[in-house]
């Protein structure tokens, strides 16, 4: 019961912004998110959200898992286990990224775990930058579910916070290695190639530069994510 990453990232992240007003209406949104579910996967997702709220676990992403299940028509029992695995991803992309980590980054966070990479890629990217990190992680997530060794996605997205790439040039790699490997291309292949046409609008380390937050000239366009095939949670 999974969509593609960039896709789920963005749901989830559409699901915060429309979910954030006030804490009470926070909670009873996400109270009502199991109302078409048998009473019995409804009180234990309920139960599951409230126990993430307690811990400071952003219920959002959950409410957004449910529906995805409901969407999907996944039978009750498997969106109950798949709420269930998301806080706990939540949980560790937290322990990994501090507590004053932002929603965002904890949903990108959960995202790449389930995707391959461990709590150590986490913490490299957050001690890489000083800036909010939502988008670095997306891409580790996008980079490992591609095929990308989590090591070497670290290793290219930190070059690229070091040498100051706009969000959107890191957001870049992620998705044109996804659309090359779906075209056949290596994932290790498309990395390299696609990292050393981002890196050459770059400029050289110790550079002082005025980042824009364009998409830099020359780079291929940034082309929407094709569905690739649903995995269990």
């Amino acid at each position: 019961m999974r969509l593609p990453v960039a896709a789920w990232f963005c749901l989830v992240l559409l699901g915060i912004v429309a979910a954030r007003p006030l804490q009470a209406q926070q909670v009873a949104y996400a109270a009502s998110a199991g109302a078409e579910l048998d009473s019995a996967t409804q009180a234990a997702i309920t139960k599951e959200i409230a126990r993430a709220r307690e811990r400071g676990i952003p219920v959002e992403p959950l409410v957004a898992k449910v529906r995805e299940g409901r969407l999907k028509r996944a039978p009750a029992p498997r969106i109950r286990t798949a709420v269930e695995k998301l806080s706990m991803r939540l949980d560790s992309a937290r322990a990994a990224l501090g507590v004053a980590s932002s929603t965002e980054e904890l949903v990108a966070g959960a995202e790449a775990l389930a995707a391959g990479a461990d709590g150590a890629s986490l913490r490299a990217l957050r001690a890489a930058s000083s800036r909010p990190i939502a988008v670095p992680i997306g891409t580790l997530a996008q980079l490992v579910a591609s095929g990308v060794a989590p090591a070497r996605a670290v290793e290219m997205i930190v070059d690229l916070l070091r040498r100051n790439a706009a969000p959107a040039q890191v957001l870049a790699l992620g998705n044109l290695v996804e659309v090359d490997v779906a075209a056949g291309l290596r994932p290790d292949e498309s990395a390299a190639i696609r990292l050393r046409g981002i890196e050459a609008a770059l400029p050289l380390l110790g550079d002082k530069v005025t980042v824009s937050a364009t998409q830099p000239s020359g780079l291929p366009p940034v082309v929407a994510t094709p569905k690739k095939p649903h995995r269990a949670p």
